[in-house]
């Protein structure tokens, strides 16, 4: 998939090329911006080449594009720091509750074991009372 990406880029770039050759007379002719908004005095762009506005809007899209990309990384970033901390929290949480489970786990061992021998006493003290 690689190797098919990088043919298509190349392939890209040659027809592009191809294009800008052909039409490079048509690419030099200049062109001036302008912008005349109603609450501010109007402004004029000296006289660019087409070819060089078409490169600053590529460049300026490029920005656009890293800068969103970059942004969606920042906020990636920052939920997945939230969703660690909170899985951090939850497993101190589960450790606590199953030592607590351990603990009544031993209790109750421990709370049987007493009862059994109680029990074996009962029944102990009961057959010299019984003969």
């Amino acid at each position: 998939m690689r190797y098919i990406k990088v043919f298509l880029l190349v392939l890209l770039f040659f027809v592009i090329m191809m294009l800008f050759v052909q039409n490079q007379a048509s690419f030099s002719d200049a062109v001036t911006l302008k912008f005349d908004p109603m609450f501010a005095p109007a402004m004029q762009s000296i006289p660019l080449p087409r070819y060089a506005l078409l490169l600053i809007c590529f460049a300026m899209g490029a920005l656009v594009v890293l800068a969103m990309l970059l942004w969606d990384r920042l906020t990636l970033s920052s939920r997945l720091g939230a969703a660690r901390r909170r899985g951090n929290s939850l497993q101190k949480q589960l450790d606590k509750a199953n030592a607590q489970i351990e603990k009544l786990t031993a209790e109750k061992a421990k709370a049987e074991a007493d009862l059994a021998a109680a029990q074996e006493a009962l029944k102990a003290a009961a057959q010299p009372a019984a003969e």
